[in-house]
């Protein structure tokens, strides 16, 4: 997806089923976008992928959650500020 454009970019999600994407940053422009082909969006999600996507699968990700393992243990918690939104 690196050499894609926008619409590329949404049309190739949109046709491998897409209905959910976490990111790390994201502006207001792209989630709007994805909205538009169905696509949520969990934004400013930051750590550990496996965290968060267990998290994700168990309905307890939000916008803005930092997600890390240190020393084997999970460490979950709001970044500094407030979570941005779209």
């Amino acid at each position: 997806m690196i050499n894609l454009n926008l619409p590329q970019r949404l049309d190739q999600l949109t046709s491998m089923e897409v209905n959910q994407l976490i990111c790390g940053g994201i502006d207001g422009f792209c989630v709007n976008q994805l909205g538009r082909k169905g696509i949520g969006v969990l934004h400013n999600v930051v750590g550990e992928a496996e965290v968060a996507f267990n998290l994700f699968l168990k309905g307890r990700l939000r916008p803005g959650l930092c997600c890390e393992k240190r020393g084997g243990r999970r460490m979950c918690g709001w970044k500094k500020g407030p979570p941005w939104r779209a």
